[in-house]
């Protein structure tokens, strides 16, 4: 009997929480069921996106920004001319899609993994562009291409004639032919190309921008002076594994890292009218480069080290323009990249600057810095294509950057390899 009447106190006092855990427990499974709901209703609304190369840049892509809650996107198939790698990602794609946590090793995005590839399933791989086009067909919105310059021209035509919109990968081309003719293919298609090119985006360079141009914190010389180091332990870097890296026709700092600087250069001066609030007047912007390049003995590899002047004129500087001197370099004690803006010698009594570095950090001439390890922008060159596909109004999202403008820094670095230390005038398209 007393046995009987523990018994009874016992489930008098589990029974409430049992009941409680069960309460407990269907809320959750009704979250549960809402946010799959959810999810499945972002996949559906969210641009369906074929990415074209499994390097480092297109894992960073796929692993990183191709997602239904920041870019309204999400991978639907995944292409490289060797499969083993295709597959590998695309496994791994398809394991992120399920949930599972992304990673990058030794801290290094572009060595984005995920923590497992037991959850999911593994999206669609290819080793040809034409049948992954063919095969997915409408269920390809968005075809991102990040593969070698070399191969640029062919892969943009091939999804122009699919009726794909394009994110290219910098620079633009391998050289001037394939680049013309990219922007003919783009100035002819009903679909859109935006360029992989984040500065424009870079909240570092742009309170550069305003803090020299605007707001006049280096005062309001007549001339402004910068400063453009791009200096390597190694080239290529220890990540950059594939041969074309360090190849004069395809890879090369000045190719690889220049075109980024040179599009912030760009932006810096003003010389692409894009934003709403432009005002007509902006003179357009002209420039001259001076250089020299040195390449090694072998015949087909890279530069080793350049120098040489950029002078910029037009857009928002002040009436004697910006005078740039770089330099390359390749055996650095580390790596350095840094832009550094100064008034004219004759108007910078109190030695000011402000200086954009490692891509998205900026400080003054006294260390203290302003922005730090700011987002480089490639979340947004996705955002931008996205909007500017489905026609969107909204005032903040941001511009496209276009064939156009990625041919205008692709300008600058032909000026340099090709001037020989004479210099040549360019034009740039707004």
């Amino acid at each position: 009997k007393q046995c009987y009447r523990l018994t009874e106190l016992s489930l008098f006092l589990v029974m409430p929480l049992f009941y409680s855990f069960c309460r407990v427990l269907n809320l959750l499974l009704l979250l549960l069921l809402v946010f799959t709901v959810a999810m499945g209703q972002s996949n559906a609304n969210a641009m369906r996106v074929l990415v074209v190369g499994a390097g480092s840049i297109s894992r960073e892509y796929a692993l990183h920004h191709f997602n239904p809650s920041s870019t309204n996107t999400v991978v639907v198939g995944i292409v490289d001319l060797n499969e083993e790698k295709a597959i590998d990602l695309a496994t791994q794609v398809g394991s992120a899609q399920a949930g599972a946590v992304v990673r990058n090793d030794d801290n290094n995005k572009y060595k984005a993994r995920v923590l497992s590839t037991s959850k999911g399933t593994p999206v669609p791989h290819f080793t040809d562009i034409k049948v992954a086009l063919e095969t997915l067909s409408d269920s390809i919105d968005i075809v991102y291409i990040g593969t070698t310059p070399k191969s640029h021209r062919r892969l943009v035509e091939e999804s122009f004639q699919h009726g794909k919109h394009v994110l290219l990968e910098k620079p633009l081309a391998a050289n001037i032919e394939d680049a013309d003719a990219i922007i003919a293919a783009a100035a002819t298609s009903n679909c859109i190309l935006a360029m992989d090119i984040g500065m424009r985006y870079n909240p570092a360079l742009q309170e550069l921008r305003n803090r020299v141009l605007f707001q006049n914190e280096l005062g309001k010389p007549q001339k402004l002076r910068a400063s453009l180091k791009m200096h390597y332990q190694q080239w290529p870097r220890e990540w950059q594994t594939q041969p074309w890296c360090a190849s004069r026709e395809e890879g090369g700092p000045l190719r690889e890292v220049g075109t980024h600087f040179f599009s912030a250069l760009l932006e810096f001066v003003g010389a692409h009218h894009y934003e709403k609030d432009c005002p007509a007047t902006r003179p357009s912007v002209r420039a001259k480069v001076r250089a020299t390049v040195d390449y090694p003995n072998h015949d087909g590899a890279c530069e080793t080290s350049a120098s040489g002047v950029i002078a910029f004129e037009g857009g928002d500087l002040p009436p004697e323009g910006l005078h740039v001197e770089f330099s390359v370099v390749t055996d650095a004690p580390g790596d350095m990249y840094e832009l550094t803006i100064t008034p004219d010698e004759s108007s910078n009594s109190n030695n000011k600057s402000l200086t954009l570095f490692d891509f998205v950090s900026l400080r003054n001439q006294n260390g203290k810095v302003f922005v730090r390890d700011a987002s480089y922008g490639r979340k947004e060159c996705v955002q931008a294509l996205v909007a500017a596909t489905i026609g969107s109004e909204n005032e903040t999202a941001p511009s496209v950057v276009t064939a156009q403008h990625g041919r205008n820094a692709q300008r600058i670095l032909d000026a340099v390899v090709n001037s020989k230390g004479d210099y040549v005038a360019i034009d740039f398209d707004r």
